[in-house]
């Protein structure tokens, strides 16, 4: 045989070995699926039926939280990656802001529904007019507040604090919101608002709607890419005179376009309307429940409504706690989240975790037992209690 052929069958045999190495009980890992909904909503106000794309978190459906909710725009091409976006930063890990509810809005006529439409008075000049409450962009704004809204609240467990983001088109129209309905969407997100034509007036009433509403609470991000900044910039002059209760950030995407800024300019805008929820539990510094309970209470302050940490957060702040020798602040977030969450088998099987580190058997075994009561097949607990049992006698 030639050393060419011997060379191909040792190849040969070469590959069969290692693919019968492979374990025989490999298999492929599905995608996950996401808790998404389309509905079919009809509207006595347009009138016409929509179209309506709803995203839940993760655990929804193992919990029973409230969620705020961020109403996007231009639903079509805006919903999936809005989505994906905010399930990432409120990963377990990331913490960044909290769950939220995504509802996408496609369009039917985006022009009819996000542009105001004017009328002019008899002399022809448009400077004063005022925009229609009938047509356009008013009639999508009603449709919003009286039938979307109350619909998304009927149907899913929501909180009071609500975001609405618009592009372009929908930045002009997400803004007009908030001057005709100030609190309907305590957080607005601007990207690459298109104030042109007529609209350019709409900047101009920022000044007077700030004076009407001086003690105004919320968040304002307004975004845009290397396209000219003139109408923004005058937005944003004005915008450096709002009360300090209003907060507002201005970012500019010089390498981005007109079109390619809106993953950048949510990214950003959801990290600054909750720029303040983020806290470390992976520092190993020492961290009390006192210090989040304070933690929690001012962001019940800031966003209007009762705010406290989730069965998941608290656990990782008891193992940071725990793995960094702070064994008595450990103790102290799982006997809170106990209290918190009694009927979870995983918060019992944590706390004895940390008796059994501090010494304290009794005490372990006791809420050992309690975690195999609610979940007989914890496999860890049972293991811990045999041996705890056996070496107590």
């Amino acid at each position: 045989m030639s050393s060419y052929v011997m060379r191909c069958w040792s190849f040969v045999w070469g590959l069969w070995a290692l693919l019968a190495a492979l374990p025989s009980h490999a298999q492929l890992d599905s995608i996950p699926k996401a808790l998404e909904k389309a509905w079919l909503l009809p509207s006595a106000i347009l009138p016409e039926s929509r179209s309506i794309w709803v995203h839940l978190p993760a655990d929804y459906a193992s919990t029973t939280q409230t969620y705020p909710v961020l109403y996007v725009l231009d639903g079509g091409s805006q919903f999936s990656y809005a989505a994906a976006l905010a399930d990432y930063l409120a990963a377990y890990d990331r913490n960044r802001i909290p769950p939220l509810i995504i509802v996408g809005i496609p369009n039917v006529d985006r022009g009819r529904d996000f542009t105001p439409v004017y009328s002019a008075p008899a002399n022809g000049q448009l400077a004063g007019s005022q925009p229609s409450e009938t047509a356009g962009a008013a009639l999508f704004l009603r449709f919003l507040q009286q039938e979307l809204v109350p619909f998304i609240d009927q149907h899913y467990r929501t909180q009071p604090y609500r975001l609405l983001a618009g592009h372009s088109l929908g930045g002009l129209f997400a803004y007009y919101a908030k001057l005709q309905a100030p609190t309907l969407f305590p957080a607005t997100i601007l990207i690459s608002p298109a104030f042109t034509g007529a609209n350019e007036q709409l900047v101009n009433s920022l000044t007077p709607f700030l004076t009407t509403y001086p003690t105004l609470r919320g968040k304002l991000f307004l975004a845009l890419g290397n396209e000219n900044p003139t109408t923004v910039n005058s937005l944003v002059r004005q915008l450096q005179t709002v009360p300090s209760s209003f907060q507002w950030q201005y970012q500019r995407y010089e390498e981005e376009n007109h079109f390619s800024v809106t993953a950048k300019g949510l990214d950003d805008a959801l990290k600054f309307v909750y720029k303040n929820w983020f806290m470390d539990f992976y520092a190993v510094t020492r961290l009390t429940y006192g210090d989040i309970e304070a933690h929690f209470a001012a962001l019940s302050r800031e966003f209007g409504y009762p705010l406290e940490p989730t069965e998941d957060f608290l656990n990782n702040c008891g193992y940071t706690q725990l793995r960094s020798q702070h064994t008595a602040e450990a103790i102290d977030i799982f006997q809170q989240n106990v209290k918190r969450h009694p009927a979870s088998a995983n918060a019992y099987d944590s706390l004895g975790e940390a008796y059994l580190a501090q010494g304290a058997t009794d005490a372990a075994l006791t809420n050992y037992r309690k975690s195999l009561a609610l979940n007989p097949h914890n496999e860890n607990a049972q293991a811990i209690v045999k041996k705890l049992t056996l070496g107590l006698k």
